[in-house]
C-alpha cells in the first residue's frame, strides 16, 4: 500500500469513529468485535451462541429483542468470512438513535488498514472504538530537543502534528574577561553552572522521551544555536537509549518555538516520511505553481470536477474537513442536476439553488435523488479518475492558506489547460499545451465526477452560488487573464525591442486592475504614454523590475491608519540581497475610502439597514442589510483600516485575507447567494458588478496610503548628481518639487551600547529631518535589527552636501548600509 493510499484509510477510519463515538442507542444492543489477525471465525461464531443464550434472559422485552436482534446482524456478517483476514476483523451492529429520536439499524464490517492486535466483544450503549485509534496513533513520533543559552524546548513531530511536550528557561552567565585573581573561579562557575545545565537537559529528556522504561519516539534531533547540543550529545549523562536514538544533529538560529520550527525544516530530509513535512511540500509545490503562472493547477469544487472529468488532475488536494455535500436532484423533465453546497449554506437557510427552473415546473424545488457527502465521494471514486488523492490539514502555515484561500479543494494537472469552461460557462475539451502521445490517446476516458448526469447536462451543473453554469474561475487562467507574470514581461519586452515603433515605458504594479495600487499608477503614469501592466503579489512587482521585464514598478509602503505594508519593507530590506539594483525614485499619494462590496439580498430595504445601531464611533452606515454576509475577504491593511466599522455591522464574521482589495471584490463576485463580501473600492463594484453594501467605511476620514515608485539603478546614482526637477525620458511626471527625500536600511552592532543613536545622530548633525524609522529582524542573529530610515535630502539636489556628510558618516558607524533612493516629496 503506498503513503497516499494509507492516508486515505487512515481518513476514512478517522471519519468511521468520529460517526460511530457519535452513536448512541437505548439499552445495551450495540455490538463492537474485533478479531485479531489468525483468529478463528468458528470461535467468534461459537462466542455469538453463547452470548445469544445470555442475552434470551434479559428480563426487558425492547432491551432483549435489541440484543438479540444486533447478535443475529453479527452472525449474519461472520458468514460472509471464510477466515479471518491477514488485518483482522472489524464488526459494529446495533440500532442507534438518530437525531429525529427514531432508530437506525447499523451494520459495519470491514479489514483494518493494517493489523489489529485486539480481541473484543462488547454489547453496551455505545460502540467501543479505542482500538481503533489505537491504529491512528502508532504512527512514527520524533522527538526534539532544542537548546541555547536561553532555556530548552522538548517536542514531538507526528505525522503532520507537532507538540511541545515541556520547556524551561535559565539564566547562564556570559564568558568575560573581567575579574582580575578571580577571572578563574568566575570561569569554574560558569562551567558548572553550563554542567549543570546540561544535566538538567539530559535528565528532563527521560523523563519527556522514555515511558516504562521503553523509548517513545522513533528518533531524536537535538538542535540550537551553541555547542549545548553537541555537548549533551557527547555528554555520559545523557541516557543511552535515547543517545541510540539520535538521527541528526542541527544547527539553528533561534532557540524555543522559533527553533523548534526551524528545526522540523532543516530535519524534512530525515523526516521525509512524516505526513506533516509532506503535507508542507505539497501546498508548497501547489503554490510554487501558482506563482510562475504554469496554468498546471485548479481549485474550487466544480473546477476542480471538470478536470477531473477530463483526467487532467495528477494529483488532487483536499481538506481533510471539508464540509461540502454532494446533491444530486431531479427537475420536473427528468433531467438530473450536481449541486455541492458548503455548510454556511445549509444553515443560511437559502434554498435557491434546489429551485426547479425546467420550463414545466410550477416552482417546486427539485427531486432529491442522492445527498452525500463529497469527502466519502471522492475518497471512493478518485481511482475512476487517474488521479492520486492527498489529504491535508490547516494545522500547517501552507495548510491553512490552502483551506481558507483556495477553499480547501484543488489539484496539480498534468498539463496546462488554455480554458476549463468556455464563455456560457459550458464544458469544453481542455487544449493541451503540448501534443498527445498515443500512449495519452489509448487511455480509458474517465468516468464522469458527476455520476450519473450525461455529458450533454454536464454543463448545467452549478457552482456554490446555484447559477447554472457559473464555476470558479480556474487558477492560473484567471491570473493570465488579469496579471501577468514576471517572464511574459521579459518576453514583451524583448519582442518590443524588436519593433519599429517607439518603445512605451511598461509598469507593473500590484493588480488585479481596480485596486488601489492600479489607481496611484495612473496618477503617476499616463495611460498614453505608458504600457500598465497588472502583476499577483508585491515581490512580482520587485521581481518584474529586477529582471528588466518592466521599467517601474508601483507598490504601496504605508498607510496612515494601519502602518506600514510588512511585505514591501521586508523587499526594501532585501535581507537577501536578490533586489540590489533597485532604487525608490517617486511616491504616490492616495486618498483612500473603502466600501463593503457584495451581493444585497432581494427585497431587502436600504432604509431598515440605515437604522442599525452603531455599537463603536464607526463611520459609514450599511445601506443594505448585513445579516446575510458570513465572511469578508480583503487586504489585511484593509482590515486593519476599518476596524471599527466590522466591529460595530459584522462582528463575529469571518476576515479572510487575501493579496489585493481588488482580488477580494473578483471572489465576492462568484457567490450569489451574498454570504460573500469584500472591503475594496467603488471602482471595483463596478468591475465585477457587486452592490455597494457601505461606503466610506475606513476608521479615519483622512485615510491615506503612499506607495513607492521603483526603478533600476543607473549609473548616474552613484557618485553624480542631477539638476534639480531633471528626470530621465519615461519617469513618474510629477508637480513642481516641494523638496526632496531619501531612503537608506542600515544595521547596527547588536550589543555596541547607543550605536542606534549614534547613527541617527549623524543626521540631526547636519540639519536632516528624520520623517520614517522602521525596523525588522535582520536574519543574522537571533533578535537583531535591521532599520531603514527615511530623510528629508536628496543624494542627486544636495548643495550644501548634506546628504553625502551623512551617508560617509553613517559608513563609519553603522555595522553596514545601503542607500534606497532620492525622489521628489509630494506631500
Amino acid at each position: 500500500m503506498s503513503d497516499a493510499q494509507a492516508n486515505i484509510e487512515i481518513w476514512k477510519v478517522k471519519k468511521l469513529i468520529k460517526r460511530l463515538e457519535a452513536a448512541r442507542g437505548n439499552g445495551t444492543s450495540m455490538i463492537s468485535l474485533i478479531i485479531p489477525p489468525k483468529d478463528q471465525v468458528s470461535r467468534a461464531a461459537k462466542m455469538l451462541a453463547e452470548e445469544y443464550g445470555t442475552a434470551s434472559n434479559i428480563k426487558s422485552r425492547v432491551n432483549r429483542q435489541s440484543v438479540l436482534s444486533a447478535i443475529t446482524s453479527t452472525q449474519q456478517r461472520l458468514k460472509l468470512y471464510n477466515k479471518v483476514p491477514p488485518n483482522g476483523l472489524v464488526v459494529y451492529c446495533g440500532e442507534i438513535l438518530t437525531s429525529e429520536g427514531k432508530e437506525r439499524k447499523v451494520n459495519i464490517d470491514f479489514e483494518p488498514f493494517k493489523p489489529i492486535n485486539t480481541s473484543l466483544y462488547l454489547c453496551d450503549n455505545k460502540f467501543h472504538t479505542e482500538a481503533l485509534a489505537e491504529l491512528l496513533e502508532s504512527d512514527q513520533k520524533f522527538g526534539f530537543i532544542i537548546m541555547d543559552g536561553n532555556g530548552a524546548l522538548f517536542g514531538t513531530l507526528s505525522g503532520n502534528t507537532r507538540e511541545i511536550v515541556h520547556k524551561f528557561s535559565v539564566d547562564l552567565p556570559k564568558k568575560h574577561g573581567r575579574g582580575g585573581q578571580s577571572a578563574l573561579r568566575f570561569a569554574r562557575l560558569r562551567e558548572e553552572k553550563r554542567h549543570n545545565y546540561v544535566r538538567k537537559v539530559a535528565e528532563l529528556a527521560v523523563q519527556n522521551f522514555i515511558t516504562n522504561d521503553k523509548v517513545n519516539v522513533a528518533g531524536l534531533i537535538l538542535a540550537g544555536s551553541a555547542d549545548f547540543k553537541n555537548d549533551l550529545n557527547a555528554s555520559d549523562m545523557f541516557d543511552n537509549r535515547l543517545a541510540s536514538k539520535v538521527i541528526k544533529v542541527v544547527d539553528v538560529s533561534y532557540g524555543g518555538e522559533n527553533g523548534f520550527n526551524q528545526a522540523i525544516e532543516l530535519a524534512s530530509e530525515t523526516l521525509g516520511n512524516v505526513k506533516f513535512i509532506q503535507e508542507k511540500k505539497l501546498i508548497g509545490k501547489y503554490f510554487e505553481e501558482i506563482s510562475q503562472d504554469t496554468g498546471r493547477v485548479c481549485y474550487g469544487i466544480e473546477d476542480t470536477l471538470k478536470a477531473l472529468e477530463l483526467g487532467a488532475v495528477e494529483i488532487l488536494i483536499v481538506f481533510e474537513n471539508l464540509e461540502i455535500t454532494r446533491w444530486t436532484l431531479k427537475d420536473a423533465e427528468g433531467a438530473e442536476y450536481l449541486v455541492h453546497t458548503t455548510k454556511q449554506q445549509e444553515t443560511s437557510g437559502d434554498r435557491s439553488m434546489f429551485q426547479d427552473k425546467s420550463p414545466s415546473s410550477t416552482g417546486q424545488e427539485m427531486e432529491v435523488v442522492n445527498q452525500e457527502s463529497f469527502l466519502e465521494w471522492i475518497a471512493e471514486h478518485y481511482k475512476d479518475f487517474g488521479t492520486t488523492l492527498e489529504f491535508v490539514s490547516d494545522r500547517s502555515t501552507e495548510g491553512n492558506q490552502f483551506v481558507k484561500g483556495f477553499g480547501g479543494i484543488g489539484g496539480l494537472l498534468r498539463y496546462k489547460f488554455e480554458s476549463l469552461v468556455n464563455s456560457e460557462g459550458s464544458s469544453t475539451q481542455a487544449i493541451p499545451s503540448e501534443p498527445t502521445t498515443p500512449a495519452d490517446s489509448q487511455k480509458p476516458a474517465p468516468k464522469p465526477a458527476s455520476g450519473k448526469v450525461s455529458p450533454a447536462q454536464r454543463r448545467l451543473m452549478k457552482g456554490f452560488d446555484g447559477t447554472p453554469g457559473q464555476v470558479p474561475h480556474q487558477a492560473g487562467s484567471q491570473q493570465k487573464q488579469d496579471t501577468i507574470g514576471v517572464a511574459d514581461m521579459v518576453q514583451m519586452k524583448e519582442q518590443r525591442g524588436e519593433e519599429t515603433t517607439p518603445k512605451r515605458p511598461l509598469v507593473a504594479f500590484l493588480g488585479p486592475p481596480s485596486s488601489f495600487t492600479h489607481q496611484a499608477t495612473k496618477s503617476a503614469f499616463s495611460e498614453d504614454d505608458h504600457t500598465l501592466t497588472p502583476v499577483a503579489t508585491i515581490k512580482d512587482v520587485f521581481d518584474a523590475v529586477a529582471a528588466g521585464g518592466a521599467d517601474y514598478g508601483v507598490v504601496p509602503f504605508e498607510n496612515s491608519t494601519h502602518g506600514v505594508v510588512t511585505f514591501t519593507l521586508g523587499y526594501l530590506a532585501d535581507r537577501d540581497d536578490i533586489y540590489g539594483n533597485l532604487t525608490v525614485c517617486g511616491e504616490v499619494y492616495i486618498d483612500v475610502h473603502h466600501f463593503l462590496l457584495g451581493h444585497a439580498r432581494p427585497g431587502a430595504a436600504a432604509a431598515a439597514a440605515a437604522a442599525a445601531q452603531q455599537t463603536s464611533a464607526a463611520r459609514g452606515t450599511p445601506q443594505h442589510d448585513l445579516s446575510h454576509v458570513q465572511r469578508v475577504y480583503s487586504h489585511p491593511q484593509a482590515f486593519g483600516q476599518t476596524q471599527a466599522f466590522l466591529s460595530a455591522h459584522l462582528p463575529g464574521v469571518e476576515a479572510i485575507d487575501v493579496s489585493s482589495t481588488s482580488k477580494a471584490a473578483e471572489m465576492a463576485s462568484g457567490d450569489a447567494s451574498g454570504a460573500t463580501a469584500a472591503i475594496s473600492n467603488e471602482s471595483a463594484a463596478a468591475a465585477f458588478g457587486l452592490d455597494v453594501l457601505a461606503r466610506c467605511i475606513e476608521d479615519r476620514d483622512d485615510n491615506t496610503t503612499r506607495f513607492f515608485v521603483l526603478r533600476r539603478r543607473r549609473a548616474s546614482d552613484e557618485g553624480q548628481r542631477e539638476k534639480e526637477g531633471e528626470k530621465a525620458k519615461g519617469e513618474a511626471p510629477v508637480p513642481a518639487p516641494r523638496g526632496h527625500k531619501s531612503l537608506v536600511s542600515f544595521t547596527v552592532p547588536h550589543r555596541s551600547p547607543g550605536a542606534l543613536a549614534a547613527v541617527l545622530d549623524v543626521f540631526r548633525k547636519v540639519g536632516l529631518n528624520l520623517t520614517s524609522i522602521n525596523s525588522l529582524p535582520s536574519l543574522i542573529q537571533p533578535f537583531q535589527y535591521l532599520f531603514l530610515v527615511e530623510f528629508d535630502g536628496s543624494r542627486y539636489h544636495d548643495p550644501e552636501g548634506k546628504v553625502e556628510a551623512a551617508l560617509d558618516e553613517v559608513a563609519k558607524v553603522a555595522e553596514s548600509w545601503r542607500w534606497l533612493g532620492s525622489w521628489e516629496n509630494q506631500r
